[in-house]
């Protein structure tokens, strides 16, 4: 689609209604993307991050220069506005450099990161039974779009949803729409107790708040009277000082030698307070760009016989790249 400005509410409504095969298309479209990222880091130059000359606004301006996926992601953010991060992405072509179109970012920014939490969700769906819980702690598009895609990709089994919210609970309403086969629940950060036992029975967890104090303990997640697979996928924190999982959850994969799945190695490193204050070295690490078709995503056990797989997604301009190159090629088929 030449020259188009796709809006944040088209975007919701392609991913809204998306198959579960074409959401895993766009799951195995972002893995794509990582790979290339993987295998040439310098496709990805350091982003640039800055406020307005009179100080109202920051900038984060970051671009991707590849033989396949080209452009530049712009999104600003004034407390004043009460919007967030919003601006946009800008697709161009990468053998003319003619653009292609624009998408805004604040949709496809939420979806993106959800597709790519996923990844790895994808290649292990078979190790659930017929019936999972899934666990989201936040109520923004983050929280609201990992638990549409988990339940798209898992929609053989019976889902029960649950959102953990800190102020407010979470408008349920596209969920009763789109996915009214799924029992969704909802509790508050204050209750300590009801989320020590939701995180000991989930099957999928997802971490979707910046957080200075951890809410996923692995002395709950290990509390299971019977032995059990989780997943769990933290994109919420992006600072050294925040932390959404506890030490010790780190520091099992760490001392079994297991690794902790990311999208990259360089910037969570740098990014991720869980990693950094649990010493997690590179070797300690495994790029979701390296996991190949014959690759098995890395689970640990515990001493108690309960497996986990965890993931920490910080976000790369890629992933916005690639998504926004496949909205503008399907908006411009649908339009």
């Amino acid at each position: 689609m030449s020259n188009s400005i796709v809006q944040d509410v088209q975007v919701r409504d392609h991913f809204l209604t998306a198959s579960r095969d074409q959401v895993i298309a766009h799951v195995d479209l972002l893995h794509s993307a990582l790979v290339r990222y993987s295998n040439n880091p310098s496709i990805i130059p350091p982003r640039h991050v800055g406020p307005t000359p009179d100080g109202s606004t920051t900038f984060l301006i970051m671009s991707v220069v590849d033989d396949l996926f080209c452009g530049v992601k712009s999104v600003g953010c004034n407390p004043a506005s009460g919007q967030g991060f919003v601006g946009g992405i800008t697709v161009t072509d990468p053998k003319s450099g003619s653009l292609v179109g624009v998408v805004q970012a604040k949709q496809l920014t939420a979806a993106r990161t959800a597709l790519s939490s996923c990844i790895g969700l994808v290649r292990v769906s078979k190790m659930f039974g017929s019936e999972v819980q899934i666990t989201a702690f936040g109520t923004g598009l983050q929280a609201f779009w990992h638990v549409y895609f988990a339940c798209k990709i898992l929609e053989d089994k019976k889902i029960r949803a649950t959102i953990v919210y800190r102020s407010s609970p979470l408008d349920t309403s596209l969920f009763d729409t789109h996915l009214p086969q799924v029992e969704i629940s909802q509790i508050p950060f204050s209750d300590k107790n009801a989320i020590a036992t939701l995180v000991g029975g989930s099957d999928v967890i997802f971490g979707c708040v910046p957080s200075s104090e951890p809410a996923i303990l692995m002395q709950h997640l290990d509390a299971s009277s019977s032995t059990k697979y989780t997943y769990i996928s933290l994109i919420g924190s992006y600072k050294p000082h925040m932390h959404e999982c506890d030490g010790p959850l780190v520091e099992e994969f760490k001392n079994r030698g297991v690794p902790i799945l990311v999208d990259s190695i360089e910037h969570t490193l740098t990014e991720s307070g869980e990693l950094i204050d649990a010493d997690i070295e590179p070797e300690h690490l495994q790029e979701l760009g390296r996991l190949r078709d014959t690759t098995a995503v890395p689970i640990v056990e515990s001493t108690k016989g309960n497996k986990f797989t965890l993931c920490k997604i910080v976000g790369l301009a890629i992933m916005d790249i690639c998504m926004a190159q496949a909205v503008l090629s399907s908006v411009g088929k649908e339009a």
